[in-house]
């Protein structure tokens, strides 16, 4: 126990946390719908199962847990449809997805139908459903290509043995080997429980909509069968006729978001990407008018990019009003996400008015439902008055953990810069802080770039604190949440953002004398890791520093990862074949001989986002210098390991993390 009598945060506490995502709200708005995922400690990894919540009463009940209960959907007002993999052995859950539907006022949950794919998302359309779900191009024409001689058993078996690699990016984070994989739309029958693709091949599902009367789904995604291209169409699909049609032009923008605003009119966002930073701009398509319509530009991300390690599962980040002709989405602003109104005009206003970050809404004009993190609490339900932005909290299943821990809350520093911008950046204190006693400090940095640091709830942050550590960290240029502008950092990466970390430092600093300036260190993970990366190679004013999924050689990272071959050419400014020395110096590589802070860095071997050869080649450097320097590399896990990695991969992450700072800021 610490000096307030409450607990200290640990590593282990991730056990405790109950992530609440999916909110959905019922027919006759009486109840929402939503999903708990908590980690399991004896499975090592996590169970969900699907509550309900009555807005009036705020009685909460969980209706299923048994087989991984998940991806809730009303099927009336009382009655709701669930996935689960309860009654299906492994190999039958591969191949496809079993559904039960389960009432409110009680009784067991009863099958209600199977789909035979491994459905990723679900919504209700006239007749039937929409399914989404990842489907292999090219296996009728692998299935043809055998032959019936003997030798066939000895022989290596492809996507078991081997894989061919034929189209960009041949793989991706989280989904594995992707080549001639796609997110391909269908059409189930709950009639005749058949199953018809109604995407074409080789397009790939970016977002969808089903209208409100069920006839018509709007999609978006690339065509493409060699390199996936930044641009693609929006799409329209007709139930009534089975027909397909195509709205917008493939080389105009990348549709990013589609939502039906009613039965005739899709909202939808389009981005162009001639620079990085770019935030997209609004349209409407008029289906009867068969007009487009581009909305003013809000200089706005759409979604929450606020970031956390303590939030696990989505939600939807717009959704449609038929009564008041209103559209609700989110947006990203400074350190918070808030719900933001759209009228059929375009004019934006913002709704909520409290800080934090808003994760998934859903809803009506009367009143919408959404999950949310407000002041240090986890992920719970809320309920929103979209005219007042009144909202109030109607769960609290991590009340108990919150009330029984010392949590320390983020302080704001805004100053002006001598970047010509006001900046933000946040203060933690060690959780039993004593005013003249000097503590260290690590400075953390997120990753993106073009994502945020807020005031939520993010529990490395707390274990350090808890640790004794002042934990500090801001926004430089190249985050999301402010203007267009701000967020473009086109060929100056690590110059630009580089000098507002060091401003900040010095900011903080002076704002807390209390921390020790001999024992501040750095940490930060992808972006942030390539900035961790960087530092170590071109300041020597920090004593430690942890680089978490890491970038360190950008002519090799450009060619070997799932967004590399677009992405990273657009940061740079160049291919490594048509300006070497622009993309070696932009490499925390190329300053490597120069690090002497001690480095740990912290990889997956399945992170296809940031691959295991960058931290790879940055150890081998720093190392090869006389620096003490530490690679631990997770088997299986990917670039999500801190928010959805196994809870043991986890619980040794922050372990290795938590050892290293300790041993060389002196943590007493």
């Amino acid at each position: 126990m610490g000096q307030t009598g409450k607990k200290p945060v640990t590593r282990e506490d991730l056990f405790q946390f109950r992530f609440v995502s999916e909110v959905s709200l019922s027919p006759d708005k009486e109840w929402a719908s939503y999903v708990v995922n908590q980690a399991d400690k004896e499975e090592n990894s996590y169970s969900s199962s699907v509550w309900s919540v009555n807005i009036k009463t705020k009685e909460n009940k969980m209706l299923a847990v048994r087989g991984q209960a998940k991806s809730p959907v009303w099927l009336d007002e009382e009655t709701i449809l669930f996935a689960s993999g309860r009654d299906q052995d492994k190999d039958e859950a591969k191949k496809s997805t079993k559904y039960y539907k389960i009432s409110l006022t009680g009784g067991e949950a009863v099958p209600a139908m199977t789909i035979p794919v491994k459905v990723e998302k679900l919504r209700k359309m006239a007749g039937g459903w929409l399914v989404l779900a990842t489907e292999e191009e090219d296996k009728e024409e692998l299935s043809c290509q055998g032959s019936e001689s003997e030798t066939d058993n000895y022989e290596a078996k492809e996507g078991e043995d081997y894989y061919i690699y034929k189209e960009l990016p041949f793989w991706f984070n989280g989904k594995g080997i992707r080549s001639r994989k796609r997110s391909a739309l269908y059409f189930f029958d709950e009639g005749n429980s058949e199953l018809a693709r109604i995407t074409p091949k080789y397009l790939d599902v970016v977002s969808f909509d089903v209208s409100l009367d069920g006839t018509k789904a709007a999609y978006c995604g690339p065509v493409y069968d060699s390199i996936m291209p930044r641009t693609c169409g929006l799409f329209l699909y007709d139930k009534k006729t089975g027909g397909t049609k195509q709205l917008t032009a493939d080389d105009l923008y990348h549709v990013d978001q589609v939502c039906f605003m009613g039965n005739d009119r899709i909202f939808y966002t389009g981005t162009t990407s001639e620079r990085v930073g770019k935030h997209p701009r609004y349209y409407i398509c008029d289906l009867k008018e068969e007009k487009i319509q581009k909305l003013p530009f809000c200089d706005s991300s759409v979604g929450n990019m606020v970031g956390s390690d303590a939030k696990f599962g989505g939600g939807k980040s717009m959704v449609y009003c038929e009564e008041s002709h209103m559209l609700y989405l989110l947006q990203t602003s400074w350190g918070d996400c808030h719900v933001m109104a759209v009228d059929k005009e375009g004019a934006v206003t913002q709704v909520t008015k409290a800080p934090g970050a808003v994760t998934g809404i859903d809803g009506c004009c009367h009143i919408l439902v959404m999950t949310a993190m407000r002041g240090q609490h986890l992920t719970e339900v809320y309920t929103l008055c979209p005219d007042s932005g009144r909202e109030e909290k109607i769960t609290g299943l991590n009340d108990a953990y919150l009330e029984d821990h010392n949590i320390s809350a983020p302080e704001i520093i805004r100053y002006n810069s001598k970047n010509g911008y006001e900046m933000e950046g946040y203060v933690i204190k060690p959780a039993d802080y004593e005013p003249g006693r000097q503590y260290p400090a690590v400075l953390e940095i997120h990753g993106g770039p073009k994502t945020a640091s807020g005031t939520v709830f993010f529990h490395e942050y707390q274990c350090l604190a808890s640790d004794g550590c002042f934990v500090i960290y801001c926004n430089p240029r190249g985050s999301d949440g402010r203007e267009e502008a701000f967020a473009d950092i086109t060929e100056v990466f690590g110059k630009d953002d580089f000098e507002d970390l060091l401003e900040f430092t010095d900011q903080a600093l002076a704002c807390y004398p209390d921390i020790d300036r001999e024992r501040v260190g750095i940490c930060g993970g992808s972006y942030g890791g390539f900035m961790c990366n960087w530092m170590v190679g071109h300041t020597d004013r920090y004593k430690a520093a942890v680089s978490q999924r890491s970038i360190s050689n950008y002519l090799t990272k450009c060619l070997y990862t799932d967004i590399g071959y677009y992405a990273n050419r657009l940061q740079m400014g160049a291919y490594p074949w048509e300006d070497f020395h622009k993309v070696w110096s932009m490499s925390p590589l190329s300053g490597a001989a120069n690090a002497r802070t001690p480095l740990l860095l912290l990889q997956s071997d399945e992170d296809y986002r940031c691959w295991m050869g960058d931290a790879v080649q940055m150890f081998s450097a720093v190392k090869r210098q006389g620096t003490d320097a530490r690679l631990v590399l997770f088997h299986g896990e990917n670039h999500e390991l801190s928010r959805s990695g196994r809870p043991a991969n986890r619980m040794t992450r922050m372990k290795e993390l938590e050892e290293w700072f300790k041993k060389y800021l002196k943590i007493v």
